[in-house]
């Protein structure tokens, strides 16, 4: 009887310490979920793309994620553009499975905003004006509860000055 009132109180523990309708900003920096498991080894079964691999400051681009099967199905996203440990520029939303967070910065993550299943998602991302270097776009996905990945890297984009 205990060990089933403790089975209870975890699993419950569990479920709320779970965020069906976004990260919060206490994430922003280890992009860990907070999710009671250990995150799955990469490769993860997801991908990252972007048309192109080099922008000029203050351009747009859009960034895709998207499972490699139609299994690879994904509940909740965290989406960072990063130079080094530095997250950079600003994103825009383009659906309403999606929020945007703020990681110190306005708009410069993006979340999902409930936990429907997806398969594909796409973001517009915007350089700063005065920003030149490479970034990698950086994404937590998690699958169900206990099934994510941590991180994810994109190939990098090189930003050249606007000038």
């Amino acid at each position: 009887m205990m060990f089933a009132y403790i089975v209870a109180v975890v699993s419950a523990l569990a479920l709320t310490s779970a965020y069906p309708t976004g990260a919060p900003s206490s994430t922003c920096v280890s992009m860990r979920p907070g999710h009671l498991a250990d995150p799955q080894p990469l490769p993860a079964p997801y991908t990252i793309s972007t048309p192109v691999n080099t922008m000029k400051a203050g351009d747009s681009i859009e960034v895709t994620i998207s499972g490699n099967t139609p299994d690879d199905f994904f509940r909740g996203i965290l989406l960072q553009a990063r130079q080094g440990d530095n997250i950079v520029g600003k994103w825009t939303v383009k659906d309403d499975f999606s929020k945007l967070l703020d990681c110190g910065e306005p708009d410069n993550a993006v979340t999902h905003a409930n936990s429907v299943d997806k398969t594909t998602v796409s973001y517009i991302w915007t350089a700063p004006e005065d920003f030149v270097g490479d970034v990698v776009f950086l994404v937590t996905i998690v699958k169900v509860y206990e099934t994510f990945w941590v991180a994810i890297p994109s190939a990098p984009v090189t930003v050249l000055s606007h000038k």
